[in-house]
């Protein structure tokens, strides 16, 4: 997605904006847990997408853009349709039922390989160049991702397999949407927009069938609210503010790093979940990696092919 128009440079304001999405979406996998209390992941997407939606709706009003819909490209039109097939309505399916078969620190420990799978699908597709430095990182980072499984053997009952190839599978689907919405040109809004209404779309045709009218509750749609606000759309308007006004993306980017470490605080205190050392040892083998693999790109100018 392109930055938003008129970028100006203010460091505060970005660091602030910044800091704002860490805890945000660093509390998102302590959220999901407390709405899968009163909630099936169907129904928890459906609402969360709904409340999401209308978040949208009301910014695009607010900024008027609904009138620049109609500078969308056929093309546009169509990738962002599909878009919204793949985020929210496959993703989401996806990565709440691993949070329903996990606990929150391995669920959000294996969705954090995203940018492992984004790095190594675009290698294998061409787009970028292998390099052994890169492979390597990549090699760490999954490494630790092994680690962090293989430490709920200690589990009562053990974890969920099932529920970890879930997980894991959610990135390929992630980085299938990331793919097709870093060719769209369109105002950054609007690209979340569009999908997130072909996913209400979708959702509430499939809600006709599977959803449950009784599991509505004050607790379920407030569980719903936050994911729907603060997981699925407003934090990404925060995320994209902090690039805009950062005199460098750098700056404002390694903040990501730290989201599933503090995540880990939020899980440990409200949801009572103990932190097993092999979560913290996978996590910095994970994180560690990502930031190696970065580190190279940048350094050897491996950049994604036009």
């Amino acid at each position: 997605m392109t930055p938003l128009p008129g970028r100006t440079s203010d460091n505060t304001t970005a660091l602030f904006f910044a800091f704002l999405v860490l805890v945000l979406w660093a509390s998102v996998a302590t959220a999901f847990k407390i709405a899968l209390e009163y909630l099936r992941p169907f129904e928890l997407l459906f609402l969360s997408s709904l409340v999401s939606f209308l978040a949208l709706s009301v910014i695009m009003l607010v900024s008027g853009r609904f009138r620049k819909l109609k500078e969308l490209t056929r093309n546009d039109c169509v990738r962002l349709v599909l878009a919204g097939i793949l985020n929210p309505v496959i993703y989401y399916l996806i990565l709440f039922k691993a949070y329903d078969l996990l606990p929150a620190q391995y669920a959000q420990a294996v969705n954090f390989t995203w940018p492992l799978v984004l790095a190594l699908t675009a290698m294998i597709a061409g787009h970028e160049k292998f390099h052994f430095l890169r492979v390597l990182a990549l090699c760490v980072s999954f490494a630790g991702a092994l680690v962090v499984v293989l430490g709920g053997k200690q589990l009562a009952g053990g974890i969920s397999i099932p529920g970890v190839l879930l997980a894991f599978f959610s990135t390929f689907i992630w980085v299938a949407y990331w793919m097709i919405a870093k060719t769209i040109k369109a105002d950054p809004v609007i690209s979340l927009w569009v999908p997130f209404t072909t996913g209400a779309a979708v959702l509430s045709l499939m809600a006709c069938f599977l959803f449950r009218p009784a599991a509505l509750s004050p607790a379920a749609w407030a569980g719903a609210g936050y994911v729907g606000l603060f997981e699925m759309s407003i934090t990404f308007l925060f995320w994209l503010t902090a690039l805009r006004k950062a005199s460098s993306t750098a700056l404002v980017s390694n903040f990501i790093y730290a989201v599933p470490f503090l995540s880990l605080i939020f899980i440990r205190f409200v949801l009572n979940e103990p932190i097993r050392p092999t979560t913290l040892i996978g996590l910095i083998m994970i994180a560690g990696g990502i930031a190696g693999q970065m580190w190279v790109h940048q350094n050897k100018r491996l950049r994604f092919k036009d």
